[in-house]
């Protein structure tokens, strides 16, 4: 149902990203060209507790509100009610980001007149203004979120799809507290996030600690990741022999984060939110692909390098049984990821 004309006056925006924290960041160009299109709007961002901070430091942002689908605001109760509490904000247009269905049913409950989404998942159902979810060929996920606003006459290969983030004061103000504990220089220093989302992403242990035992006597090296993931980022720094004050795991918020990845000389790292992170604050990348596909989700720096193995199967996104024991990033040799890094 594109048939209906959007003012140009719209005062009230809400963009709808309840994804991870790479989604949120990819959604920049997004907040770019409606803060472009329609300069007189205030644009709020609905996200979830996990991505609010990342969600705050987008610059073409005014404001947050946080859905907590796996908490208070779970199930269809909760969806009803997070309407509620939008309502009385007076949106006039809204952005749905994911195929998910959930966003637009939430724009639709709360009553705001302009809907905008993708049909995927009956999305049309809800929403007057229809993006299709189909992919016309394999770009970038940033060119592919700006799809959703050709409803607008927004043409989305016009667009800026750099990333950025304005890091807040106080968040470098707490890193350089915990700096001083950590003994983190100034700059100079070099970051390994080993781990993704589930095990094909992530870069070998043996592969981890050979770079950071190598790079750990000539300079300062970190290795950042959650705090599940802090046991198996000490075995690296065991056999590495790396200080274990070296191990970030669930040290930093992601606002500190952000600084921290901004005085850093580079991030070596599988796909994951941190890389996406490193780009948005111009930290060179050295980013280990397989199981995705790098041309849709990698580092895009003029200085960034993308290391990725040639296998039929590859991108499979993690799914089905895995054929060649986890090679696709098993075969990328610490000696590749070292030489890309001096590069």
């Amino acid at each position: 149902m594109n048939n209906i004309t959007v003012p140009k006056d719209i005062n009230r925006i809400l963009i709808i990203d309840l994804a991870f924290i790479g989604d949120v960041l990819l959604m920049t160009p997004v907040a770019r060209a409606l803060k472009k299109t329609y300069a007189n709007a205030t644009i709020t961002v609905m996200t979830i507790p996990m991505t609010e901070s990342i969600a705050r430091m987008n610059p073409y942002i005014d404001d947050v509100i946080v859905y907590d689908k796996r908490g208070k605001d779970s199930g269809l109760i909760g969806m009803w009610r997070v309407a509620e509490r939008i309502k009385p904000k007076n949106f006039d247009l809204t952005v749905s980001m994911n195929f998910a269905v959930r966003g637009a049913v939430v724009a639709w409950l709360a009553g705001i007149p302009y809907r905008l989404g993708y049909d995927a998942q009956h999305g049309g159902l809800f929403l007057n203004l229809i993006q299709s979810s189909k992919r016309d060929d394999i770009k970038h996920e940033t060119e592919n979120h700006l799809e959703v606003l050709r409803p607008l006459g927004i043409n989305d290969k016009a667009q800026d799809t750099s990333l950025a983030l304005n890091i807040p004061e106080s968040a470098v103000a707490s890193l350089a507290e915990k700096a001083k504990r950590l003994h983190i220089p100034n700059e100079g220093y070099l970051v390994l996030c080993p781990f993704g989302s589930y095990e094909r992403k992530d870069i070998f242990q043996a592969t981890a600690a050979h770079i950071v035992r190598h790079y750990s006597a000539r300079r300062a090296i970190f290795l950042i990741g959650g705090k599940a993931e802090e046991p198996r980022l000490m075995e690296i720094a065991r056999l590495a022999k790396l200080p274990q004050n070296n191990v970030l795991a669930g040290t930093l918020t992601l606002a500190e984060l952000a600084a921290f990845l901004s005085k850093a000389d580079c991030l070596i790292t599988c796909d994951t939110g941190p890389m996406h992170i490193a780009q948005a604050v111009g930290c060179r990348t050295v980013a280990i692909f397989g199981p995705t596909d790098p041309r849709v989700w990698g580092p895009r720096g003029k200085n960034d390098v993308t290391l990725t193995q040639d296998f039929d199967c590859s991108p499979c996104w993690g799914k089905g049984k895995c054929l060649h024991e986890y090679a696709c990033v098993g075969n990328t040799t610490a000696r590749d990821i070292m030489r890309a890094v001096e590069q």
